[in-house]
């Protein structure tokens, strides 16, 4: 892919560094919300297109989606993402092993609307902390669609790009792996580098 960004080692040293923040508070909160430990990993972060996205997804599968639009110093459609099975297991495990797979499935929807909103919000604030700029985030939506239906509502250019973060999961011995992605275009992209570049001038 030729539109991929070109960031230098340090900002996207930094680009993981300030998702592993984010994370980090994430699994804290989780693990206050469902009273056991919920162990996140050290995010993987890396740009991809649309095709190599669907292909980490799972053309043909169904994938469960949180998605929040976000405003701020770069413009992003915010998405966490588990395979449909994963998700199944991530909610039995919050919820109760005890819960009939029925009752697990009536309250998918709305278990991972929050585990997205807690997971999503940490990494964004960590992200507007360190740049010291407000972003504002619309309400949270749930998708349950294949990822080329879903990706194909976002990715509406050739320029546009998958910020691609993967993390595990893992609650009661159990571990699952889910992925965040942030929809940039080439704007967005452009911003979102030359916030970096302001951070790490701030560090320097």
């Amino acid at each position: 892919m030729d539109n991929k960004p070109k960031l230098s080692e340090l900002e996207e040293d930094l680009l993981g560094e300030l998702f592993n923040l984010g994370v980090g508070r994430a699994a804290n909160s989780l693990s206050k919300m469902v009273n056991q430990e919920v162990k996140l990993s050290v995010p993987h972060v890396k740009f991809v297109g649309q095709q190599e996205m669907e292909d980490y997804l799972g053309s043909n599968s169904q994938i469960c989606a949180v998605g929040q639009v976000m405003h701020g110093p770069f413009d992003a459609q915010s998405l966490l993402l588990f395979p449909e099975k994963s998700s199944m297991e991530v909610v039995r495990k919050m919820l109760g092993e005890h819960l009939s797979d029925e009752l697990i499935a009536e309250m998918q929807q709305e278990a991972l609307t929050e585990i997205g909103n807690i997971v999503l919000n940490a990494c964004i604030g960590a992200i507007s902390n360190s740049m010291k700029k407000i972003i504002t985030v619309e309400l949270p939506h749930f998708f349950l669609d294949t990822p080329n239906r879903l990706l194909s509502d976002y990715l509406t250019t050739e320029n546009d790009v998958v910020l691609l973060i993967t993390i595990d999961m893992t609650l009661s011995e159990s571990e699952v792996t889910g992925y965040m992605a942030f929809i940039l275009g080439p704007f967005s992209l452009q911003k979102l580098q030359k916030s970096l570049q302001e951070i790490l001038s701030g560090i320097g």
